[in-house]
């Protein structure tokens, strides 16, 4: 009996802790692998690199949780990062400005997006992979599809800068910053408790007075801030407006989401998975994993986290 208690409490454990455990297993197995992996040097780096991705993919745990997807977010942090480029290179636009009329352009394309699917009843997957092609095709007739660099040293601050002292990357100041205001807005506001409302059971939600239309149209304009925001950072720290730099961003960012569980409704969960997927990305580098073996490597992640994320569910429910 008691073997099967300590067993159902390390279940349950792990259960909890979900994506953070993953990341404590990569580390000290890498650790013990390599000599760098627990370095300062390389464990902030990678969550500079991280912070792009984990941005973006606060934007799509709300349209995850209130019960939607949205395939649109790395083009939409694309053109968020080329608009900025022209902006500024080309037309000599303020900085702060240009920023300014990009997160807009990319709330925009929110907007669009959630005006598709809440009001002309399009499915999620289709409806945003319909405003993904729209958006890529934008992004290769402003640019020419050729990268846009030349920007002020100012602007490179963004993504590339460090504070005290060079300890800390600027851009996870900005990461921890996003994360703080979105756990505080799912959590303590009336908008995040809607989303999680309707995710649940959107029918309970009309009857239960809450304006659905208007929070799913909400959720698709915060997830296109998010990116916009994502894609001007990438752009900063790239030093250029890159036409292909969002490729696989929205898998990432799903990725991310799906890792962390985020369905359980913790902004925290989401954090979680974007640093354990840049963790394990960062150990499969130092390892020496040829790129190739790093993708199916990084599939097999994906699966056996919501295979997990599966198995937590259940327990949770056997617990009840």
């Amino acid at each position: 009996m008691k073997k099967n208690s300590y067993l159902s409490k390390a279940a349950s454990i792990a259960s909890d802790m979900g994506a953070w455990l993953l990341i404590i297993v990569v580390g000290l197995i890498l650790t013990v692998a390599t000599d760098t992996f627990l370095s300062w040097t390389n464990i902030m780096n990678v969550i500079r690199q991280t912070a792009v991705v984990s941005i973006i993919a606060m934007g799509v745990s709300f349209v995850v949780l209130g019960g939607e997807i949205d395939l649109s977010t790395g083009m939409a942090s694309t053109l968020a990062g080329c608009n900025t480029a022209i902006f500024i290179v080309k037309m000599g636009m303020n900085p702060v400005l240009a920023i300014l009329i990009s997160i807009l352009i990319g709330m925009a394309f929110g907007l669009f997006a959630g005006y598709i699917v809440t009001i002309l009843k399009i499915p999620a997957f289709i409806g945003t992979m319909g405003v993904q092609y729209i958006i890529q095709g934008t992004i290769l007739v402003t640019t020419n599809s050729m990268p846009i660099t030349g920007f002020p040293e100012g602007f490179l601050f963004l993504g590339r800068g460090y504070i005290l002292n060079g300890w800390v990357p600027f851009p996870v100041i900005i990461m921890a910053v996003f994360f703080i205001v979105g756990a505080f807005a799912l959590r303590y506001t009336v908008f995040g408790r809607s989303v999680i409302a309707v995710g649940e059971n959107e029918d309970a939600a009309k009857l239960s007075g809450l304006n659905v239309k208007r929070t799913k149209i909400l959720m698709f304009v915060i997830c296109g801030f998010c990116s916009a925001c994502g894609g001007i950072l990438q752009a900063s720290r790239m030093s250029s407006g890159q036409p292909g730099s969002g490729t696989d961003i929205s898998m990432q960012a799903l990725a991310a989401v799906y890792i962390g569980g985020t369905f359980k409704g913790s902004m925290l969960n989401t954090l979680a998975g974007a640093l354990a997927w840049g963790f394990v990305n960062n150990g499969l580098n130092l390892l020496g994993v040829n790129a190739y073996w790093q993708k199916i490597a990084l599939g097999i992640v994906i699966i056996i986290a919501v295979l997990f994320d599966i198995f937590r569910m259940k327990l949770s429910t056997a617990k009840k």
